[in-house]
């Protein structure tokens, strides 16, 4: 067997950031020998942040590669990478310059009008842990987010929508909402033929393991990671309405990509045709570690 890869995560805490890096990390796990660990970088002081991720780093095995999600774990990453020597990675946008990490894995919305160049690989939205399976059972989910900076809501639109989209298929449905989602709208759907689910009693496996069996997935489309992770899992995926704020912004522009490509199916087009769209799944974690791997060691498959 060869000698492991040594992965580090810093984690800022946030749920989301994990959740790309170790998406990551598991795409890596499938394809090469790795070993990886998390270190958690709370909210305090950055110089106490410095030391914390320096005294865990060093107490473990040298890492190879470090990864890093979030403004919070940049500098972190960077030191470390000095200290250690060892690669860096960044998922997202950096708050420093590009060129200062080995790697920088970047959404294409947020490279539009830049150019693009090593150390820059272009992804299709946010890296997750949702891997595709076939193993699908005759069952909808219904993903319902909230207001944003770019999409405001129509809770009656809303409504009637998620209330057309069941009635025209047999399948087992469930409906679950978010942190931002409006109080009380989730229980406005209890007369419908579907179970619900409220966000605070779900486990963050819950939705991982519904989107790997589901038929088919309809997200409110300001829900933008879910919706990602919806077409990583190989479900047929449609958008639910919501107002968009202004005619152009990085999220609106990518979820209207998503529909050009054929991948999405909007409410209004179902209301035309009938019928969603299948595209085939994502899966930008998996190909992301093909050329982290083609790139620095010549161990992809």
């Amino acid at each position: 067997m060869s000698k492991a890869l040594q992965l580090l995560i810093l984690s800022d805490g946030k749920p989301g950031h994990r959740n790309q890096s170790l998406g990551l990390a598991d795409a890596l796990a499938r394809r090469t020998n790795t070993e990886c660990r998390v270190i958690e970088l709370n909210e305090v002081p950055l110089w106490k942040r410095i030391l914390h991720a320096r005294k865990l780093a060093l107490a473990g095995p040298k890492p190879d590669w470090i990864i890093a999600a979030g403004h919070g774990t940049h500098l972190c990453a960077l030191l470390l990478r000095g200290w250690l020597t060892a690669r860096a990675i960044v998922l997202m946008k950096p708050s420093w310059p590009m060129s200062c990490f080995d790697a920088c894995l970047v959404p294409t919305h947020d490279l539009i009008g830049k150019p693009i160049a090593d150390p820059v690989i272009p992804t299709t939205g946010a890296l997750n842990r949702i891997v595709y399976s076939h193993q699908k059972e005759l069952k909808g989910l219904i993903l319902i987010g909230g207001e944003s900076h770019e999409f405001s809501i129509d809770l009656v639109a809303l409504r009637e929508a998620i209330t057309t989209v069941i009635a025209q298929s047999s399948l087992d449905w469930h409906i679950t909402d978010s942190r931002r989602s409006p109080a009380g709208f989730l229980d406005s759907l209890s007369h419908l033929p579907a179970t619900l689910h409220p966000h605070q009693q779900t486990t963050p496996d819950w939705l991982p393991e519904q989107l790997r069996i589901s038929q088919c997935a309809w997200v409110t489309n300001d829900s933008v990671s879910m919706i990602y992770e919806a077409l990583s899992s190989g479900a047929q995926v449609g958008l639910l309405p919501m107002p968009a704020r202004k005619s152009s912004s990085k999220i609106v522009n990518a979820v209207a990509e998503l529909c050009r490509e054929g991948k999405l199916t909007t409410y209004k087009d179902l209301q035309a045709t009938g019928r969603l769209l299948a595209s085939p799944p994502l899966a930008e974690a998996d190909r992301c570690a093909e050329i982290l791997l083609a790139k620095f060691f010549n161990r992809s498959t």
